[in-house]
């Protein structure tokens, strides 16, 4: 069997971390390391030609072409530190693409110390060591793609030193490493050298992307762990606050419930003949069926609520499930569920009370989202590994921007007083606690859908497929 992924309308899944702040917590980081590492540079580069000339008595070519290569690098970070000054991790999208930017910048420092090398004898000279430093800055804040594109201008830019450079007598190694455009043919050391660069900064390359990629993954499940972890104590804190209010509810209404009965009693045993007698009695039943209701919700409050965190898997069939689920929605009536007998009959391996609160919430949410008395259907789908149940109404729908806060705690579209912004933050918490997902496909005008997939993680004899 295999599964169809919905099309139409926004979807958002509610299990999946969005790792866009974690990219921009990196991008922060970067950007400064890199504004003061370009910095050291700049100084770096000054020192060593301060004491090439002044201590050392080197004469070099074109020293205006040097320190206006150095001011253009000393320039654009400057500008690079005024554009970031105000860039923190919780700012604001702004629609620049960080990373071209952060290429840029390294292409740019790559083509600066081409033409100091170009200037001061090319592959002779001791700094073309450089090139390492900028392929290995590339490969740890850039992506693979555009550190291997750096790698490969860094390849290039060496080549071309080894062509054409200025010589400096005091840098010459070896007549064999005079440029080849001066010697007319390419050497065994010309050979070496450019194998030797290449191969290191492709090595370097190579194994810095990997562990970056590694270090991104474990970030982002480290994050996600610990928001899973975060969910589960805001869900206890609500399980024991649930319990408390539970407790504290009891007393009043086991009085009101007393003085009811004693009122109810009263008019059966004395009946008055007025007119609307007969409805105030009918209102004294419902009175007393709706404390009823009460008593049983609260019971199961004070029960279940810190119970429910730490609920065993039990064995229950998923037609079972499903009815536990439907018999206390406002409107069962109004809910079809589509599923084959044999995925009636299938056993689930869940903590069925929790879940089936958590399901009911999205089913009366679906219910009360249409006040056109539309049909909800409910299609109870099983796969290899995992069961796939969608909710789905033919309701208002939602926004983008809300679906983007449908699952924080005490967020609601619905009418004050008619609910707490719970039901989807709490139905999340039970569903990623099974390893599942939750997601919504929904639009404006047309309705909404809820899939919600469970692993079978414990699947039996007569639950394979």
């Amino acid at each position: 069997m295999t599964e169809e992924t919905p099309s139409n309308g926004a979807i958002v899944s509610l299990s999946n971390l969005d790792p866009s702040s974690l990219t921009l917590r990196r991008t922060v980081v970067n950007l400064r390391w890199l504004i003061m590492l370009r910095w050291v540079a700049v100084i770096g580069q000054l020192i060593t030609i301060a004491a090439v000339v002044f201590l050392l008595r080197i004469e070099i070519p074109f020293p205006a072409a040097m320190i206006t290569v150095m001011l253009l690098t000393a320039g654009s970070n400057l500008l690079l530190h005024w554009w970031t000054r105000g860039l923190s991790e919780d700012a604001p999208d702004t629609g620049v693409n960080w990373e071209l930017l952060q290429a840029m910048v390294l292409i740019m420092d790559i083509l600066s110390l081409t033409v100091l090398l170009q200037l001061t004898g090319g592959a002779n000279n001791p700094f073309a060591l450089f090139f390492l430093v900028n392929v290995s800055l590339s490969a740890v804040i850039l992506t693979p793609r555009w550190a291997w594109g750096l790698n490969v201008l860094a390849i290039l830019c060496f080549t071309l030193l080894l062509i054409r450079h200025i010589e400096v007598d005091e840098l010459h190694i070896s007549p064999l490493l005079r440029p080849i455009s001066v010697m007319g043919e390419v050497t065994i050391l010309h050979l070496a050298n450019w194998l030797s660069v290449a191969t290191s900064c492709s090595v370097v390359v190579y194994f810095l992307t990997r562990l970056n990629s590694e270090l991104r993954q474990q970030e982002v499940s480290l994050q996600h762990r610990q928001l899973i972890q975060a969910g589960r104590e805001r869900l206890e804190s609500l399980g024991t606050l649930a319990a408390g209010t539970a407790h504290e509810l009891a007393t009043p209404l086991s009085t009101i419930a007393i003085v009811a009965k004693d009122v109810e009693k009263f008019f059966e045993e004395h009946p008055i003949d007025i007119p609307g007698a007969d409805d105030v009695l009918d209102d004294i039943h419902l009175i007393r069926s709706q404390l009823d209701r009460c008593r049983v919700i609260i019971d199961r409050m004070a029960s279940q609520a810190g119970q429910a965190i730490g609920e065993t898997i039990q064995h229950i069939s998923c037609g079972d499930f499903w009815k536990s689920v439907l018999d206390e929605v406002s409107e069962p009536q109004r809910v079809r569920v589509v599923m084959k007998p044999e995925i009636a009959a299938a056993t689930l391996y869940v903590p069925p009370v929790i879940l089936s609160q958590a399901m009911r919430g999205f089913v009366q949410n679906a219910i009360d989202a249409d006040p056109s008395g539309h049909e909800v259907i409910v299609e109870i789908q099983r796969f290899a590994k995992h069961w796939l149940w969608t909710i789905t109404d033919r309701g208002t729908g939602m926004s983008e921007a809300t679906l983007r806060r449908i699952a924080e705690p005490f967020f609601t579209t619905k009418p004050t007083g008619k609910g707490m912004g719970l039901g989807v933050y709490l139905a999340k918490n039970v569903v990623e606690r099974l390893e599942g997902t939750i997601d919504y496909q929904s639009a404006l005008g047309v309705g909404t859908k809820v899939t919600i997939r469970i692993p079978r993680t414990f699947p039996g004899p007569d639950d394979e497929s």
